[in-house]
């Protein structure tokens, strides 16, 4: 992903979201938002916000600057979880990173595989 209107394009589809609605959650036309996927306009800073508000990532990874694209929140609560620990101290993230590994290994907390 090169250009900023293919990573728009990019996490809108991987959030599985069409184009139309989108649109009319950041409150602008199909047609402005297939500008800027298709890099014919560039948003605001203001509309780069509500886009990667939008679509649950970081701003930084809609400009390409996260080095870790595909670890993207898929929703609300794991973009919230992700915050909260990158607001604690490394003692502090390894603690949670160690809850959190403990509560996915137990059979109520954890995931089928």
């Amino acid at each position: 992903m090169e250009t900023l209107g293919q990573r728009i394009k990019y996490y809108r589809k991987k959030a599985g979201i069409q184009q139309k609605r989108l649109a009319e959650t950041l409150g602008i036309s199909a047609s402005a938002l297939n500008y800027y996927e298709s890099d014919k306009r560039q948003p605001t800073a203001v509309m780069l916000a509500d886009i990667a508000g939008a679509l649950n990532i970081t701003g930084d990874a809609l400009l390409g600057l996260d080095l870790h694209p595909d670890l993207v929140a898929q929703n609300r609560t794991e973009f919230n979880t992700l915050y909260a620990i990158r607001n604690l101290n490394p003692a502090g993230q390894k603690l949670a990173l160690d809850y959190i590994t403990s509560l996915a290994e137990t059979t109520k907390y954890g995931r089928k595989k």
